[in-house]
């Protein structure tokens, strides 16, 4: 496939179907705005065989959706009408979120919290499952070379969940082979409950963090796109909280005008320190 040399091809890798509109999506609308070429490749978006975990179940039930239902293809076809708003391209990965995915003795990776939204899934390094890793990696390399993007975005993975630490890692192992430079977003709605900073894979680290400001239309296309994801909306926003406030006061407090937008840290290499 052929591309223009000059311009701008940003590859957001996300690792669940809603991630990159939450943590990037007024990102992504203001590039395209501004004449870049956007495409979001989403890792874990495959479809899972039943019988499913109590805890997808009952996410299943969360997300206002039947037990005869195939989740992930409805949340594909939201994610899809979600990233047309913001005018950016999709590709969906085979792989299983974590809620369909089970420990090599058997026991499924996640498991309800009682009385909790929140599921409780084992701690794991991404690279415990090698084989899932370097699958991931492969696929990703696979999109890299289609798209050929001139800057990877990915997920910071501050909440410690396995999905986007493995999307993370993968990403910036193919970033580092294909010499393209990348960038972590803030996780959100995460980063507004005062998470911590990540922790990257040996000889990579955070550069100075940058607040990238939107214009307005921007920002009003990523709150339109992230309500094309009523499963999930059922969730982050309701009558006893307000996503769109929430993300509107973690904004004002790294906006140097008061005006909306969001944070990424470049990744540098090794003794790289620009």
């Amino acid at each position: 496939m052929s591309h223009d040399p000059d311009a701008t091809r940003l590859l957001a890798i996300s690792a669940h179907l809603d991630d990159a509109a939450l943590s990037f999506g007024a990102g992504l609308a203001q590039a395209v705005q501004d004449g870049a070429k956007a495409t979001v490749y989403t890792v874990f978006a495959g479809t899972a065989a039943p019988p499913y975990s109590p805890a997808a179940e009952r996410m299943h039930s969360l997300w206002g959706l039947s037990p005869d239902q195939d989740a992930p293809l409805h949340r594909r076809n939201e994610d899809i009408a979600a990233l047309d708003h913001l005018e950016v391209d999709y590709r969906h990965g085979p792989f299983l979120d974590s809620i369909y995915r089970k420990l090599p003795d058997g026991r499924w990776l996640a498991d309800n919290v009682e009385g909790r939204q929140k599921l409780a899934i084992s701690r794991q390094s991404p690279q415990s499952d090698p084989v899932l890793f370097s699958a991931v990696k492969d696929d990703i390399k696979s999109v890299v070379e289609e798209c050929a993007p001139t800057l990877i975005v990915t997920c910071a993975a501050i909440s410690n969940h396995i999905d986007n630490e493995i999307t993370r890692d993968a990403a910036l192992f193919v970033a580092y082979e294909k010499d393209i430079p990348i960038r972590l977003w803030e996780d959100l709605p995460h980063a507004t409950f005062g998470l911590g900073a990540a922790e990257l894979p040996e000889g990579f680290h955070l550069g100075p963090p940058d607040f990238g400001s939107v214009k307005q239309e921007a920002r009003t296309r990523k709150f339109a796109a992230l309500k094309l994801y009523p499963s999930q909306m059922l969730m982050l926003s309701g009558p006893d909280k307000d996503l769109f406030a929430q993300l509107e006061g973690h904004a004002r407090k790294s906006s140097p005008s008061g005006g909306y937008g969001e944070t990424t840290w470049p990744v540098l290499r090794g003794e790289d320190k620009s």
